[in-house]
């Protein structure tokens, strides 16, 4: 990107915002060789990373009435839209162990990743609606997770009645869940999304994903074999196909899809 367009950018972003001090060769080194839709919001987004002053400010005033106004469907399911926000804030804020050392010996926010590609209001809804999510499904999964002790054998369901009632034991299993559904490849997470999320039949499933009909089914039964042996090494207990399998199907359903002109929050 030339001088000339960089510095047009930078002063826009000055005018638009007179209070934040962020230093012309900061933003451009931020921007690198990018080509951002919303060049004065990648200013806000990169100066809030390195928290030039009154950066984070502008955030609460200019951004977060935007932002409120497109989470509070999602928010009024998973959590208040305020604490959304509130979370998203704080997720953004904490350092990106990816990004290089800042001059005074930190690191950038995370809110670095945020490339001008949607306006930044759009980025910030995008990851609030994400955190809601998973939300919801640590929610669902915990639900399933307490039924499927309370159908075991009773004697062993009576030794766990206390630990069936504690959130923190179905939150805690939730995030294994998540971890396990993280670690497979990324065509067997898009294969299961497709199979029990969407609904989609296996022949065209794996059509689209590039599988030939033997391998759809060999890659199914492998990734929920995946995902039981990842959640016996946890839990020292057999987990059944059928409850993996259900499972899976609610992380699925809750789908993480994001607009097309957003950026890929973190």
């Amino acid at each position: 990107m030339g001088l000339p367009v960089l510095r047009a950018w930078f002063l826009a972003a000055q005018r638009r915002w007179p209070r934040i001090s962020w230093a012309f060769d900061r933003f451009s080194e931020h921007v690198g060789t990018d080509e951002p839709r919303h060049p004065e919001d990648l200013f806000l987004g990169g100066a809030a990373s390195e928290r030039a002053p009154q950066a984070w400010q502008h955030v609460e005033l200019d951004v977060r009435p935007e932002v409120l106004r497109r989470i509070h469907r999602v928010g009024r399911k998973a959590d208040s839209p305020e604490d959304l926000w509130q979370d998203t804030v704080a997720r953004l804020m904490t350092e990106d162990s990816d990004a290089p050392m800042l001059p005074d010996g930190r690191r950038p926010g995370r809110i670095r990743r945020y490339r001008g590609v949607s306006t930044l209001p759009i980025f910030m809804a995008v990851t609030a609606k994400r955190i809601a999510l998973d939300k919801l499904r640590h929610a669902e999964v915990g639900a399933r997770f307490k039924e499927e002790l309370a159908m075991r054998d009773q004697a062993a369901a009576d030794r766990t009645a206390t630990g069936l009632e504690d959130l923190e034991q179905a939150s805690a299993f939730a995030r294994e869940f998540d971890r396990a559904f993280s670690s497979l490849t990324p065509t067997r997470q898009a294969l299961l999304g497709l199979v029990f999320g969407q609904g989609m039949p296996k022949a065209e499933a794996g059509g689209l994903l590039g599988l030939r009909d033997y391998q759809v089914s060999r890659e199914l039964s492998a990734a929920m074999e995946s995902l039981r042996i990842a959640l016996e090494a946890h839990r020292h207990a057999e987990w059944s196909p059928q409850a993996v399998e259900a499972w899976t199907r609610v992380w699925t359903t809750l789908d993480r899809r994001l607009p097309e002109d957003s950026d890929e929050p973190t």
